[in-house]
């Protein structure tokens, strides 16, 4: 089975979690490290001064529980100081009806097709299985692509373990520049991400839904290892997950971090230009590793301090 399909979870979708319909999927991948690489004490955030202003990058778990906060202050002080704070997504347009729609119209197979048409046998009864032992009826997956429900079963084991998209860090900023009336922007939208899963082939989305029903049981322990790894300000591990993850699917790993990397890079500059202080929260691992936001930033001469 690819194993670009664990590291999927490491980059993108979380924001989608509000949407009440798919919940963000963080780690699988994390399940084949060994060992974690000793970091130093650290977080996963970044600065660049410039003359004019400071801009942060968050690198942002989408899914913890109540026990993972407070947050570290470091990270708390870098929202102090920020007067815009940039998220991959406007969490607030995520939840509006015409967003869950676009998600419906996305997730839904084409020509009438059903979950059963789009996957083997084998990985069909691995769905009745699971969702026997999660008492949920199979129906309600009937009618999705097999990425959607492979994120889906996920999520509901998520949550079963005690972690929410309500504790994101992604959520937690957003609702506190609410609340100080900061400035909000979005770097992409829902359909952007959607469709770059969605051009997963249907063999590859059947590989990703047998993957994660043989997994879902290792959840915790997986999960807890990344989170580790992340609350360490272990940038290492987490690069060795998305390279040896892409590996053998350059263009998949272009399309998901490279490409939309230097799409993002144009509205960064214009952060590191302005007069005002930013901070910038994405997924982890979209900020490690040469195509990184945090490398790509130093090979145009920036210094990029982790705090």
């Amino acid at each position: 089975m690819p194993k670009f399909i664990k590291s999927l979870f490491l980059t993108t979708l979380g924001k989608l979690v509000t949407t009440g319909l798919i919940t963000a999927l963080v780690v699988i991948y994390v399940s084949q490290v060994t060992h974690l690489h000793a970091a130093e004490s650290k977080h996963f955030l970044w600065s660049v001064e410039t003359p004019q202003n400071q801009v942060y990058f968050l690198g942002s778990i989408h899914v913890l529980s109540a026990d993972d906060y407070p947050l570290p202050q470091v990270m708390n002080d870098a929202f102090n100081q920020a007067d815009n704070v940039v998220f991959e997504l406007n969490i607030n347009d995520l939840e509006s009806l015409e967003s869950q729609a676009i998600m419906l119209e996305i997730a839904t197979p084409p020509d009438g097709k059903t979950l059963l048409d789009l996957i083997s046998d084998e990985t069909y009864h691995l769905v009745q299985q699971t969702m026997e032992k999660l008492q949920y009826p199979i129906q309600i997956f009937t009618n999705f692509k097999p990425w959607f429900v492979s994120m889906s079963l996920m999520s509901l084991q998520l949550q079963n373990l005690g972690f929410d998209p309500l504790y994101g860090v992604d959520r937690y900023f957003f609702e506190q520049a609410i609340a100080q009336d900061k400035t909000i922007m979005s770097l992409e939208t829902m359909r952007d991400q959607l469709k770059i899963f969605d051009s997963l082939s249907w063999e590859q989305q059947d590989e990703m839904l047998r993957q994660t029903l043989q997994e879902i049981d290792t959840l915790e322990d997986s999960f807890q290892q990344m989170l580790q790894a992340w609350k360490s300000g272990d940038k290492q591990t987490l690069e060795d997950l998305i390279i040896t993850g892409f590996k053998d699917y350059p263009e998949l790993g272009n399309r998901l971090f490279r490409d939309r990397h230097l799409k993002w890079m144009t509205e960064i500059q214009n952060f590191l230009q302005d007069d005002k202080n930013y901070l910038v929260v994405v997924g982890a691992g979209h900020l490690v590793g040469e195509d990184g936001i945090v490398q790509m930033l130093r090979d145009q001469g920036y210094s990029v301090q982790q705090q």
